[in-house]
């Protein structure tokens, strides 16, 4: 699909591979068929270019059409991977601090510099961890 008739040296723009792409002027005459048809699905696809349609002068791009159910299904796929990266990152803290205060606790400490569990827990942010 991508083709390239740019000038010798010059980095072409990247393409969507496998994206029907329209002109403006083909765009413009099914533009009411594309939003009837995007309109009607039900379901969203499984990925944001399942069912896009790339539309631009001469074929090049420019302007992407996708259904608003591909588009909130996608935001949502986002924020729900988002909230599991920040438990996750959470996850690696505690486990982080765990293997710091087992690794404390294997040397030997002046009794002058030893910091009460509960004290180093709440400095962290990590009062969780602390069973009562």
């Amino acid at each position: 699909m991508a083709h390239n008739d740019e000038k010798p040296g010059s980095v072409a723009p990247p393409r969507l591979i496998g994206v029907p792409n329209l002109t403006l002027d083909e765009a413009r005459k099914q533009l009411h068929e594309l939003s009837r048809r995007f309109i009607e699905l039900r379901k969203p696809s499984r990925s944001l270019l399942d069912r896009a349609v790339d539309v631009g002068p001469h074929r090049k791009g420019g302007l992407l059409m996708v259904p608003e159910i591909d588009v909130i299904a996608a935001i949502e796929r986002l924020e729900t991977a988002e909230r599991e990266k920040e438990e996750l990152l959470d996850e690696l803290e505690d486990v982080g601090i765990i293997l710091l205060a087992q690794e404390r606790l294997a040397s030997p400490t002046p009794v002058d510099r030893l910091i009460p569990l509960v004290e180093l827990a709440q400095q962290f942010g990590r009062e969780h961890l602390i069973a009562d």
